[in-house]
């Protein structure tokens, strides 16, 4: 069995620390094979933010997959650096690499970055991703075994109900390079939101989506702070979501899904080939 642990969005600069360690003492307690973190470590790339979200990163467990996220770039009020050298901050704290990949004996993370400092659409914190990054990942997954294959990016696929934000763009052509690579597990963040899902395009294959609300931020939409650990298993994924209560991250449901020669379903549900299709 593979164990992994999805946190997401800590917003170091409006982070409670206290939580954060909170966190740290839980995941080490967790010893997962693999910790994944999907952006938004900061909250404008200034200094201090990203200092002290490399000290949270490498206070945990290891291995570790991090990306950048919308908020991990300056702001509007640094424009020379937002405009021009956007991801210089955060690649000077957590490497050069802006989309990390990590092979396992048996599994196989990919990641893309869906961060873009601005565009020729409204609102600057959307995310998109580019025809080369999906043949990128593409190529990628196609040569390599086929191991079980997980698929990292900032913004999420899903909308939770009564949400009114964007989802990456565009979901069509994600969808369906998720379709052609038979990834098997989705991890995104953004929308401080906890949900799990399987989604697919149409008539082709169907994935895990694993959404996380934020680990230790103070910018709650709706949801308390929380993670999901991630068992694997054969053709088997549970995923346990925590939620911090009352001083602890307390393990609050777990939801199960099979992988047959369609992809992945929720047990005793009918296999479905919507566009997405959450649970």
């Amino acid at each position: 069995m593979t164990r992994v642990l999805h946190l997401s969005d800590p917003h170091f600069g409006a982070a409670d620390s206290s939580i954060a360690e909170i966190f740290l003492a839980k995941a080490a307690e967790l010893s997962p094979d693999l910790t994944i973190l999907s952006g938004d470590l900061s909250m404008r790339a200034r200094h201090e933010e990203l200092t002290e979200a490399k000290q949270f990163v490498a206070s945990l467990p290891t291995p570790y997959l991090v990306i950048p996220g919308n908020h991990d770039v300056p702001g509007l009020n640094q424009p020379l650096d937002r405009f021009f050298t956007p991801f210089r901050r955060y690649q000077s704290y957590f490497g050069k690499t802006l989309e990390p990949e990590f092979k396992s004996p048996g599994f196989h993370v990919v990641s893309l970055n869906s961060t873009r400092a601005f565009g020729f659409h409204a609102d600057w914190s959307e995310g998109i991703l580019s025809s080369r990054q999906l043949s990128r990942m593409k190529n990628r997954f196609v040569n390599a075994e086929r191991d079980f294959r997980i698929l990292v990016l900032h913004h999420p696929l899903l909308a939770p109900p009564n949400h009114t934000r964007s989802v990456v763009k565009p979901l069509p052509a994600l969808l369906s390079a998720i379709s052609e690579c038979q990834i098997d597990l989705v991890l995104c963040g953004h929308f401080h939101r906890s949900l799990l899902a399987v989604a697919g395009s149409v008539n082709g294959w169907t994935c895990v989506v694993s959404q996380a609300a934020t680990v230790c931020s103070t910018r709650l939409q709706g949801e308390p702070q929380g993670f999901h650990e991630i068992l694997i298993e054969d053709d088997h994924i549970e995923i346990i979501r925590y939620v911090f209560d009352e001083g602890q991250f307390t393990p609050t449901s777990t939801t199960g899904f099979l992988r047959d020669q369609t992809g992945w379903h929720p047990p005793g549900l009918p296999q479905s080939h919507e566009i997405i299709s959450p649970v």
